[in-house]
């Protein structure tokens, strides 16, 4: 009797210690054995319990070692800074649209997100297979750098399936509009466009890209364009060879400042309208370039430099359509007087 009495001293002076009443305690313990009982009885029920709590002790630890779900995205943009202005524009559009999209998601732990709430949260925030791929690349961006703070434990987002997209077959201009462009490109009302056309179209620089480039990364010497890491759409930097009459054009136009004219938008919009283009696809000019270098050129290796690709795959896939395009025709591509 006096042991027990003494036992139960030392209980209350212990539940006094930890701040826990005698009943909030004998709730906690009820719980811990209930979920903790085995069909085997008694036997060993104390040391499951203590396994248990130890478990779920460090579990509660890894989750407070974590950040809000906005913290990670912010800082994710500060580690990327160094990449072109047009992906940190993207990771921070995608990654607001996902949090407006999804309730609660910004002050949410980035631990405790699973590839099924990654996977609800890109099917609630984004309308088209397309967006959801771009979306889930940025968002497992996001969780591979919170990975390397300690912020999470996995990255769920490889857990989800990329979404298919059905690729829209970009046809490369025929050698007549291609003239009908340059030749409306010469007249005096768009001449100041010239040179920004001559490198989208004889050097594939993309449209995004051309807009931050420079007459300083003009080598006329080497006879290259240089599109630097923080240029470039994939963040690498590319040297692309400057075709005769690409050489001649950027040679009686060089000078100082941006290569493409103020109101640059404005301008091409109106140099197309003017050359009779009522629809114009975006990446045309590039699929162009790619088209005809294979058509002339025959060199799939000098193409991929150029293009900035790791691998031919997504030229042979995607940018090359040979399919109207004669070895005449190629050879008067790359003669046009630009």
């Amino acid at each position: 009797m006096r042991m027990k009495k003494r036992e139960a001293e030392t209980a209350l002076y212990l539940l006094k210690k930890s701040g826990l009443c005698v009943c909030d305690a004998a709730r906690l313990v009820l719980e811990l054995v209930e979920g903790c009982r085995q069909s085997g009885g008694h036997a060993g029920l104390f040391a499951r319990c203590r396994r248990a709590v130890m478990l779920g002790v460090e579990a509660l630890r890894q989750e407070e070692m974590s950040v809000p779900f906005a913290e990670a995205v912010a800082f994710t943009l500060r580690v990327k800074q160094h990449r072109a202005a047009r992906t940190q524009s993207d990771i921070a559009y995608y990654m607001r649209r996902l949090m407006r999209a999804v309730p609660g998601l910004a002050g949410r732990a980035l631990r405790s997100l699973t590839s099924q709430d990654c996977c609800r949260m890109l099917q609630a925030a984004y309308g088209t297979p397309s967006q959801r791929r771009k979306a889930r690349a940025i968002l497992s961006g996001v969780f591979s750098v919170g990975r390397r703070q300690g912020w999470c434990g996995e990255n769920p987002v490889l857990l989800v399936e990329v979404p298919a997209v059905q690729e829209k077959e970009i046809a490369p201009l025929p050698l007549a509009e291609v003239r009908q462009l340059v030749e409306t490109a010469r007249k005096p009302a768009h001449a100041a466009v010239l040179p920004a056309l001559g490198l989208m179209l004889h050097a594939g620089v993309r449209p995004h890209e051309i807009q931050r480039l420079h007459w300083q990364d003009v080598d006329l010497e080497e006879r290259e364009l240089c599109i630097a890491a923080r240029h470039s759409k994939t963040g690498g930097s590319r040297r692309i060879p400057l075709s005769r009459s690409l050489l001649r054009l950027l040679s009686a136009h060089a000078g100082s400042g941006p290569i493409c004219p103020p109101n640059w938008r404005q301008r091409w919009l109106q140099l197309r309208r003017a050359a009779g283009f009522a629809r114009w696809v975006p990446d045309v000019l590039r699929h162009t370039f790619a088209s005809y270098h294979v058509k002339h050129h025959r060199d799939m290796a000098a193409l991929q430099l150029s293009m900035g690709h790791r691998d031919q795959r997504l030229l042979m896939n995607r940018y090359i359509n040979l399919r109207g395009i004669s070895r005449p025709d190629a050879a008067a591509f790359w003669a046009l007087r630009l």
